[in-house]
């Protein structure tokens, strides 16, 4: 008898439409014996280990999702006392994240240690380091003059360098992109 833990992420979108992620915990035997069937619903089938790395992985991936919506809403307060669109913003959003890959962009790497001059990332992450501080700064000051409570953002701002994988207090050089995008 084999067994496996098989969460799913996708949504009922993804279930419709065969595209869900699934993420499998179990041997590789067990792997076997279901990939086949389990690729007629999802198209991103991950073997993430044994029995329960599949619910530790959903568990990361949801904790990801849920903590965006948070500082989503925190954007979307911001911008509504700005008297900005909110569709609009959301319309951007959408856009710029399918250019840029949004949050996971910054996860192709393969640990999360913090990162050494040598790692290629370390170049990499430079531009987005340096515009995260300047960017964040602007928005909590705008916060701040419309009256918008924000601590997500605060703590983007004190940890972002960390997030990136740069060792605790390393700071970005200012912010001059080489290229316009």
């Amino acid at each position: 008898m084999l067994f496996a833990d098989a969460p799913v992420s996708g949504g009922a979108m993804g279930a419709e439409a065969g595209t869900l992620a699934i993420l499998f915990g179990g041997s590789e035997a067990a792997f076997t014996a279901i990939e086949q069937p389990f690729r007629l619903m999802g198209s991103e089938l991950v073997h993430c280990g044994p029995v329960g790395k599949g619910t530790a992985f959903k568990l990361a991936r949801n904790m990801l999702h849920f903590i965006s919506y948070t500082a989503t809403d925190e954007a979307l307060r911001l911008a509504e006392a700005a008297s900005l669109s909110l569709q609009d913003l959301g319309r951007v959003v959408r856009h710029t994240d399918a250019i840029t890959g949004g949050a996971g962009a910054v996860m192709h790497r393969d640990n999360a240690r913090n990162l050494t001059e040598d790692d290629p990332w370390w170049d990499i992450f430079q531009l987005p380091l340096g515009l995260a501080g300047k960017d964040l700064g602007h928005a909590l000051e705008m916060a701040e003059r419309l009256g918008v409570d924000v601590p997500m953002a605060r703590y983007a701002q004190a940890n972002i360098g960390a997030a990136l994988g740069y060792p605790t207090g390393y700071r970005a050089p200012d912010a001059k992109p080489d290229r316009v995008g």
